[in-house]
């Protein structure tokens, strides 16, 4: 693709109301990095909304290794595993038609599907730390990069990162520094820590959710929760995060508030491998009176928590700074 002759032209200066007050497209030359799912689509359109988007890198899921196809094979030797998972991917449909109802009403509110721009430079690949990727993206020269549902980034993206202006900035669904790695919010629940369910805007570092921060927030519930509900509001709180704490850091005003602690690491390699029946057991865990018991004690189990962007974490972190 040639991104040269592609490149869209800059956006005209448009007025976005949001909370009472007018916003505006601001022209700051920006890529999106993501996965191709309704979340990642829906924050391109969103994107567009706040910057001048000037191309998106989609990474397709790489095929697995035959060492790793075993490894799915062997999981499910046992006939008990099969009829668990099968199990749970029934008893799961309650559920999950609860939550795709919220998802219609937030990411569908026409009844369309949101789509990638046609008027955007698009670049498909399977490798998202590759040379391929690192080329096209000096091509489309942005001065800010936003990411969600990709690998890690690693070398030699990371090397990109003085080149710049305003850095690389990922969306964590998981409250860093308390969790960080995959699913963060669902084994949070699982062990018993709903306070804990939150999305995180931070640099990129070479670390695992690792990098400063910028914004953090909790995931609101509601009492008729579930948790594929709390997740899908997840990512609807946690796209107008990373879109606000990017504006915060085009207009210089951002916080950057290294992590106070390490946290949990949910990966794999630390013994948190997903299976379909911990949700089932999420769900349960919340019907049964955990959410409950949470709302209703809400300030207490709150307490301590450190949040980045609140007005007190504002005024705190800023005296650091000084």
């Amino acid at each position: 693709m040639d991104f040269g002759l592609s490149e869209p032209s800059p956006p005209t200066i448009t007025p976005m109301p949001e909370e009472g007050a007018a916003r505006q497209v601001l022209p700051v030359r920006t890529v999106v990095l993501c996965c191709d799912g309704l979340y990642q689509r829906t924050l391109v359109q969103r994107a567009r909304s706040h910057f001048h988007l000037v191309g998106v890198v989609v990474q397709h899921p790489p095929q697995p290794s035959p060492s790793r196809r075993w490894d799915r094979l062997r999981r499910y030797r046992d006939p008990r595993a099969v009829l668990r998972q099968a199990w749970s991917r029934l008893a799961l449909r309650p559920y999950e038609r609860r939550g795709r109802e919220l998802e219609d009403r937030l990411f569908r509110p026409d009844g369309l599907e949101p789509a990638l721009p046609v008027d955007v430079p698009v670049h498909h690949t399977l490798s998202i730390n590759g040379a391929e990727t690192v080329d096209v993206l000096r091509a489309m020269a942005p001065d800010l990069i936003l990411v969600n549902g990709t690998q890690l980034l690693r070398e030699p993206i990371l090397s990109l990162r003085p080149q710049i202006r305003h850095g690389i900035v990922n969306l964590h669904t998981g409250l860093s520094p308390y969790s960080r790695g995959a699913n963060c919010n669902l084994y949070m629940v699982l062990e018993g820590h709903p306070e804990l369910v939150g999305v995180t805007v931070h640099h990129i570092d070479p670390g695992i959710d690792s990098g400063d921060i910028i914004r953090s927030a909790q995931v609101p519930m509601e009492p008729d929760d579930n948790f594929e509900t709390i997740d899908v509001r997840s990512f609807d709180v946690g796209i107008n995060l990373l879109l606000e704490g990017a504006r915060d850091l085009v207009e210089g005003r951002a916080l950057r508030v290294s992590q106070w602690e390490k946290g949990k690491l949910f990966l794999q390699r630390t013994g948190y491998h997903y299976e379909p029946w911990q949700r089932l057991q999420a769900n349960r865990l919340l019907k049964r009176g955990m959410l409950r018991d949470y709302l209703t004690h809400k300030a207490a189990r709150d307490a301590g928590l450190r949040l980045v962007g609140s007005a007190e974490e504002g005024v705190a972190a800023r005296g650091s700074l000084a």
